[in-house]
């Protein structure tokens, strides 16, 4: 699978070119104290390996292609203290690459290829320049940046976009893992959902959660989002750390992640197992519109296309139970996307205004948050786009009102 991966690359890169890929190190936090290493997806998704500072390099010339995976070198002191390096022969099995080598010789190495095959043809450094923030560090560019002072001649190219169409579509492997992952996070959520009590504070239920997560040889796909009352209507809302009130809606955004494909579920549930008359009128509009979305979602629609459906939705359906009056609009209801493309990142790699294709897998999340009110809902599923239309791999999560409180009273 990962050999098919690289070839399928390589296929798009240019000749006379190296291309670079790392995975990555793990930041230091206070003293001598690391933050956990959590690998470079794109390179994960190339070689199957997990671990830090490895680096895969392609090289591409009119005669040959070759793919090199640079590894640490064992450390047999450094073993009794954090645990071994990967070894050479481990590598090769796991990723499929024969050629591996030592991270030591990178530079060497990228020298000498551009050295005898730059003198007739000018080279070309390739690598994912993508980032989040202006000034965030990238140590893929400034390898390619020292290189260019000994070789101004040598080009760079950013080929983040070959790797995201790639990654955008997914295959059996990666679905099934995806699936995985959901069931584990259904698991969860039922176990919030039976514990969950008048009073009870927002850590405690998430406790729940993190404990079938741990059970089920899980990790967090990112961080929870347990968000009782008044603080469901912030969107991104991640202390956890208040206490609910009789009556409160409970909104939890989660997921687990399995070998590091994700998981990406919101449910809402009242805290007591029971909604008001008007918890369950704002409750239903916005399952409503979450519904909507599966049945008109189509190869060649963009996210803004199902965004712009849930919004005209919202629209029709907002008067009715007493909202968009005095000059308010659905942005005042509802602000964020109804979508994104999920996978090895929870908000995975994508490009701007790109048509659904089939294979993609994005999130179905409308949402309605009054503020006055202290409600805040959001239903969100994970869904795989087909030829004719889509396949919710999450539709074994409850999400129906008469189904969530006959689960939460038969506790």
């Amino acid at each position: 699978m990962y050999q098919e991966r690289r070839e399928k690359l390589l296929a798009t890169l240019p000749e006379n070119s190296i291309t670079i890929l790392m995975s990555g190190k793990a930041a230091y936090n206070i003293g001598d104290e690391r933050h956990p290493f959590d690998v470079d997806r794109s390179f994960f998704y190339y070689t199957g390996l997990d671990n830090e500072n490895l680096v895969l390099m392609f090289v591409k010339t009119a005669r040959m292609n070759q793919t090199i995976l640079f590894i640490e070198p064992f450390d047999p002191v450094q073993a009794k203290w954090v645990g071994g390096k990967i070894l050479a022969d481990e590598a090769r099995e796991i990723s499929g690459i024969k050629d591996v080598r030592y991270v030591d010789s990178l530079k060497d190495t990228i020298a000498m290829y551009i050295n005898h095959y730059g003198k007739l043809n000018q080279f070309t450094l390739c690598g994912e320049l993508s980032k989040q923030e202006y000034d965030q560090p990238w140590p893929v560019a400034d390898l390619f940046n020292e290189i260019r002072r000994y070789n101004p001649d040598v080009q760079i190219r950013n080929i983040a976009a070959n790797t995201t169409r790639m990654r955008l579509v997914k295959d059996a492997d990666e679905i099934e893992k995806m699936r995985k992952a959901i069931s584990v996070t259904n698991a969860g959520i039922k176990a919030m959902m039976q514990a969950s009590r008048d009073y009870i504070w927002e850590n405690e239920l998430e406790a729940y959660f993190d404990f079938v997560l741990k059970s089920e040889q899980t990790e967090h796909a990112f961080h929870t989002i347990c968000a009782g009352g008044k603080n469901a209507t912030v969107l991104h809302y991640g202390k956890n750390n208040q206490q609910t009130k009789p009556g409160d809606l409970v909104l939890v955004d989660l997921g687990a992640a399995y070998k590091y494909y994700n998981a990406d579920i919101s449910r809402t549930f009242p805290v007591s197992g029971k909604f008001t008359d008007r918890q369950r009128e704002i409750y239903e509009i916005v399952l409503r519109a979450n519904k909507m979305v599966m049945e008109v979602v189509r190869p060649g629609m963009t996210t803004r296309d199902l965004n712009n459906k849930v919004i005209e939705f919202y629209q029709q359906e907002l008067p009715k139970i007493g909202l968009l009056q005095d000059g308010k609009t659905v942005r005042d209801y509802y602000w964020h996307g109804v979508s994104h493309h999920l996978g090895l990142e929870t908000h995975d790699v994508s490009l701007f205004d790109e048509p659904l294709q089939p294979g993609n897998v994005i999130t179905d999340e409308p949402g309605l948050y009054l503020e006055d009110e202290g409600i805040g809902v959001r239903i969100e599923d994970d869904i795989m786009i087909t030829e004719d239309g889509c396949i919710c791999l999450s539709e074994n999560i409850m999400k129906e009102v008469d189904e969530i409180e006959a689960f939460m009273q038969n506790r």
